[in-house]
């Protein structure tokens, strides 16, 4: 009886003891970011937020569109009008926000959305902690206080310092020691399950990082079934169980893969890398500095090394693993030939693509690191299983590991810009702490040191690497938030109406998804390509993630549907122009807010209309956007000699220490002197004018004034722009059109003035608004209304021609046409006819049904194992 109450006694401590390490694994690094952001005085507990970067110019967006859908209106759920001109939300759903830990957004609205933010990055970095502890005191890979120690590690590792703002990849994190933790399961024939569901999580979390994981798994089960070899009695088996739940894994997640699969082949995989150099992107050896506190910095994110600190106690146990006398010989070449191909992968650029799934990272390089960074901590844990003191060879050993990477880093280390004297000096008294300890035989302490000193190591590595880092401050978010909404409070479309609202100023190309409206602009990687090339082809601004209605005419605001512009007041400091709308004076000016004056577009189209079928047949040409806009002019009019642009004739040019190099390219004659183009002119009529200016215009390279008044215009584009240059109201009235140079030279690409014809608008707006598609029902993924239309006419839509899109025309379904490249058109037949415009996510329903039939072999695969059980 004595025996058993013995035994029970101390299962019940070692069960406590468990919990305290998890307990720890997960407190301690919530403790050091929560002192770190409270330190950096980040909202609530100063003026300072969280964003910065994409956080601040993209995520911060798409978490309130998350509440906005969930709370709101689940219809955005698959297709959302936020989305540029409209487009499928799935693929960034699986993309940004299918984490479980965003539901907490749920309850930080407005300017608390920021405060939300933090809190899901802490409970991400405690989990991270948590599952990591779950792993190795499961497993028996380590005890007592090197188990929070390593985890801390772990949860603190590198990748996640320096990926803090790409809050989304920390969900890999977080579920991949429970994914390893399940492939051990499959070894030791218990569990079965924890591997498909888990991995099936990672992929639905976000599937890129999962991608990243699948590669890993295959190396792990690799590596894994070599340790296991001896002991396995069904070889075969353990296979066979690896393969076929994997496939599960995918085939539970594959009501998000599926179509997210298909949407990438439409825009991601559009911008695929088609070739590449077999060759190292830098020196292996610049990998080492990466293992010294504050190895991080802003220059890193666009294009650095890989994140893969991991803390001095990971690097020594490194050591004590390739040393220690317990850990088989064949056991330690599967470690080293896997260790071996994430160096490589490291720097290596044929395999560093394969990671990113053939394409190469736009900013944050390396993204996989947080993957090797993992790797080292579990090696490290099996060979400090049983440590107590350094062996001699392990003493040397480490001194010349350790000593090497600080003496090449400090010989090296104008190489590196993140890392400075203070950096080694800390480093290099960190590390001497740990070598000490590791060679003096304590025991009653010994643990529980070297978890305090890892806490001290891990701390300053996250303060040295962020504290270069700015951060948005508070009061610019949500002063920006709080101007725009009570601006759109009179203005947004109220139930079944449809149209888009502009704006001549911005904080993110993602400010319709903060503040709930259809607008124009999106910052997106699952970015539609047809979009950002129908925006360059009329002269706005785009690229392969972005598009911005920067410069829009009259015209296009009428053809867009934008029925409101916004435009910042003269005395307004929050909100930034980055366009001048001059002609915005011939829209009604309505109520608007202190901040902001807003018009309203007498003239703007609806949603559909019905147009010439002329349409069909207009296709756009790159680097014309003015004429691309009589193209579209005319196609909808029915008529080709419409010319809505005219051309500004005789335009004199007066240049100003600038010389003619030939080919449209000017030099200053004087580097030190300003150098000007003006071009006046005097207007016939009271046209609106608009020039159009080539990309070496971009990245500032000049700047514009109209009579001395400055005119702001955004510096981010590609292609041809159309500047607004004279509102329309200075008929007879002499313009100066002033260029200044920013640089020394300057290229006149696509250089010409030109004037809308006022009266020709109007009366094409009249003509198309004649016969509008009335609205009967809107919602995001479905549009139903009614329509007149004439003989050869079409239903014209601005609605983006993507798949997805369904049409039935008086109930029966019809075959839509893909206008201008971007848009969808019905062609009608005379007369009055009811039209619903369905969307449905591609595959979503085959991949639907692809997961409950894979969920459901898997509950069987689950009772069938629980039956073998109890029969044996």
């Amino acid at each position: 009886m004595r025996k058993r109450t013995t035994t029970h006694s101390r299962k019940k401590k070692t069960d406590n003891n468990s919990q305290l390490m998890q307990l720890i694994s997960f407190a301690m690094p919530v403790i050091i970011m929560l002192g770190y952001f409270i330190y950096r005085k980040m909202f609530p507990f100063g003026s300072s937020s969280i964003l910065t970067v994409d956080m601040g110019q993209q995520y911060v967006d798409f978490y309130s569109y998350f509440r906005n859908t969930l709370l709101h209106h689940f219809s955005e759920l698959f297709y959302s009008f936020q989305n540029t001109l409209g487009g499928g939300m799935w693929g960034t759903w699986a993309y940004y926000l299918f984490s479980p830990f965003n539901l907490i957004l749920l309850f930080t609205p407005g300017r608390w959305l920021t405060f939300g933010i933090m809190l899901v990055t802490l409970l991400k970095v405690g989990f991270s902690g948590w599952t990591f502890s779950k792993l190795l005191l499961k497993e028996k890979w380590q005890k007592g206080y090197l188990v929070p120690a390593l985890s801390i590690a772990y949860a603190l590792n590198g990748f996640v310092v320096a990926n803090m703002l790409n809050v989304m990849w920390l969900d890999a994190v977080v579920f991949l020691p429970l994914v390893i933790l399940g492939i051990e399961n499959l070894f030791d024939n218990q569990s079965k399950w924890v591997y498909p569901v888990f991995l099936a999580v990672i992929l639905i979390t976000n599937y890129y990082m999962g991608y990243m994981i699948c590669i890993f798994v295959v190396l792990y089960f690799i590596w894994t079934f070599v340790r296991h070899s001896e002991k396995l009695s069904n070889k075969w088996q353990v296979i066979k169980s690896f393969v076929g739940r994997s496939l599960l894994a995918a085939g539970m997640a594959a009501v998000v893969l599926l179509p997210t699969f298909f949407e990438i082949l439409d825009t991601k995989a559009q911008y695929n890398t088609k070739t590449f150099e077999w060759k190292f992107d830098y020196s292996p050896w610049k990998i080492l500095s990466k293992f010294l506190v504050g190895g991080f910095n802003f220059d890193q994110m666009p294009k650095g090394t890989p994140n893969i600190f991991v803390g001095t106690l990971v690097l020594i146990g490194i050591v004590c693993y390739f040393t220690s006398k317990q850990i088989k010989t064949k056991e330690k070449i599967a470690t080293f030939a896997v260790s071996a191909f994430f160096v490589l992968s490291l720097c290596y650029q044929p395999l560093d693509l394969f990671w990113h799934a053939m394409q190469f990272p736009v900013w944050y390089p390396y993204r996989f690191s947080y993957i090797v960074c993992f790797w080292l901590i579990l090696i490290a844990a099996r060979g400090l299983l049983n440590i107590e003191k350094l062996s001699r060879l392990q003493l040397i050993l480490s001194i010349f590991v350790l000593g090497g990477i600080l003496e090449y880093s400090f010989y090296n280390i104008k190489e590196f810009n993140f890392l400075k004297g203070s950096n080694l000096v800390i480093s290099s008294v960190i590390i001497l702490a740990f070598l000490m300890l590791l060679a003096l035989p304590l025991k009653r302490w010994f643990k529980l040191s070297l978890l305090v000193l890892t806490i001290v190591e891990i701390t300053a590595n996250a303060a040295l690497s962020l504290n270069p880092i700015d951060y948005v401050k508070q009061s610019d978010f949500a002063n920006y938030v709080d101007n725009v909404n009570d601006a759109l409070k009179g203005i947004r479309p109220g139930k079944n109406q449809f149209y888009r609202i502009g704006k001549t100023f911005e904080r993110s190309k993602d400010d319709p998804m903060q503040c709930n409206y259809y607008g124009t602009d999106q910052f997106n990687s699952m970015l539609d390509p047809n979009t950002s090339e129908f925006m360059n082809k009329i002269g706005n601004s785009s690229g392969d993630n972005y598009t911005a209605y920067s410069n829009g005419t009259l015209f296009t605001d009428s053809f867009l549907g934008i029925k409101y512009m916004m435009q910042q007041t003269s005395n307004n400091s929050v909100l930034t122009p980055y366009s001048t709308r001059l002609d915005l004076i011939n829209d009604k000016q309505v109520d608007g807010t202190n901040a902001i004056n807003i018009y309203e577009n007498s003239n703007v189209l609806p949603l559909g209309f019905a147009a010439s079928s002329d349409i069909l047949d207009v296709k756009l040409k790159s680097a014309m956007p003015i004429q691309n806009q009589n193209a579209i002019a005319a196609g909808l009019a029915g008529n080709k000699k419409l010319q809505l642009f005219g051309t500004y004739k005789n335009l004199s040019v007066i240049y100003s220490n600038m010389k003619d190099e030939g080919n449209n390219n000017y030099t200053k004659l004087d580097a030190n002197q300003v150098a000007t183009i003006q071009m006046p002119f005097t207007p016939k009529t009271n046209n609106p004018y608009y020039l159009t200016i080539g990309p070496a215009f971009s990245n500032n390279a000049a700047s514009f004034s109209l009579n001395g008044q400055q005119l702001t215009q955004t510096s981010d584009f590609n292609s041809p722009m159309v500047l607004n240059v004279s509102p329309g109201n200075q008929k007879g009235e002499k313009q100066v059109l002033t260029i200044t140079a920013n640089n020394n030279s300057l290229q006149l690409d696509s250089f010409a003035l030109y004037y809308l014809k006022m009266d020709s608008y109007n009366k094409l707006m009249k003509q198309l608004n004649k016969h509008q598609l009335k609205i009967t029902h809107f919602s995001n993924a479905k549009v139903s209304g009614t329509i007149t239309a004439e003989k050869d006419q079409v239903l014209m839509t601005t609605i983006p021609a993507q798949k997805g899109w369904h049409v039935k025309v008086d109930g029966k379904t019809v075959k839509a046409k893909t206008v201008l490249g971007e848009f969808l058109a019905v062609p009608l037949s005379a007369g009055k006819h009811t039209v619903t415009f369905t969307y449905r996510t591609p595959y979503i329903v085959l991949g639907a049904l692809i997961s409950i039939i894979s969920i459901a072999i898997l509950v069987f695969l689950i009772v069938s194992d629980k039956k073998r059980k109890t029969r044996r």
